[in-house]
């Protein structure tokens, strides 16, 4: 099965993330905590799921698992 590519974008009405096509902003496919995809970082499709975190001033934050990505994260180009 060919992999879905797009790029990540958070809905605050909903508090949901999606993978987007970035020309026509559709929806590709949502998101939840614990599913698997991967995420482009420095050029290599790294395996990556949804997590929170803490950042150093104890705020609850997004971040991507295996990544350098935290705090905001919409825009990183995904497939699943």
């Amino acid at each position: 099965m060919e992999k879905k590519e797009g790029t990540l974008k958070f809905s605050e009405s909903e508090g949901k993330f999606y993978i987007t096509n970035e020309d026509t902003q559709q929806v590709i496919s949502g998101l939840d905590f614990g599913d698997n995809f991967e995420a482009l970082v420095d050029g290599q499709w790294v395996p990556t799921a949804l997590e929170i975190g803490s950042a150093d001033n104890g705020d609850l934050i997004f971040k991507l698992k295996n990544t350098k990505y935290a705090g905001f994260i919409e825009g990183v180009t995904v497939r699943i």
